[in-house]
């Protein structure tokens, strides 16, 4: 399912936060308001609408929630600002939201197992003597290899180098307005 009106809104607000137009915590604000349901970035995978959502959004979210410190509020400028790379790669993600492509890739939690570690998590991990969060650290880690070898992963949100360049030709922001 592609839910075009809350990418575009999520793309817009990607796109003012990475260029420093908005603080971090408008971003959420914002999100929160139009594409999350209420929930934070950070927090949206517990909502059940993540579960059933356009697919592209929690990754997104999970990606743009890692581009500042969530401890402060600040702009993405000066000492803050992103690297060019980071830059690019958010090109990229806005470029994916603004199309109508089907998001194709298999769901993979990026995040530190430390940072979902239920009650149940600490309590196994502390009678294994680690060896639980060991076991989930290296399935994520293998999760996310099986997943980067599915597609061509260095266009990741496009699932192909094809489906990258098919959307450069109908760039949303630099086409004429006829």
């Amino acid at each position: 399912m592609i839910d075009i009106e809350r990418r575009k809104k999520l793309a817009f607000h990607l796109r003012q936060l990475s260029n420093g137009q908005i603080s971090n915590d408008e971003f959420e604000e914002f999100v929160m308001e139009g594409v999350t349901y209420g929930w934070l970035p950070e927090q949206y995978y517990r909502s059940e609408q993540s579960k059933k959502d356009d697919s592209v959004i929690r990754p997104i979210l999970e990606m743009s929630w890692g581009l500042y410190d969530d401890t402060r509020n600040h702009k993405l400028n000066g000492r803050d600002a992103l690297t060019d790379y980071a830059t690019k790669e958010i090109a990229r993600y806005i470029l994916f939201l603004r199309s109508d492509q089907e998001y194709d890739w298999d769901y993979v939690d990026l995040t530190h197992p430390l940072i979902r570690f239920s009650f149940n998590d600490i309590l196994k991990s502390i009678l294994t003597l680690g060896e639980h969060y060991q076991e989930l650290k290296l399935t994520r880690e293998q999760e996310y290899e099986r997943m980067k070898k599915s597609g061509d992963f260095e266009y990741w949100p496009f699932k192909t180098k094809l489906d990258f360049e098919r959307q450069l030709k109908k760039q949303p922001f630099l086409a004429s307005a006829n």
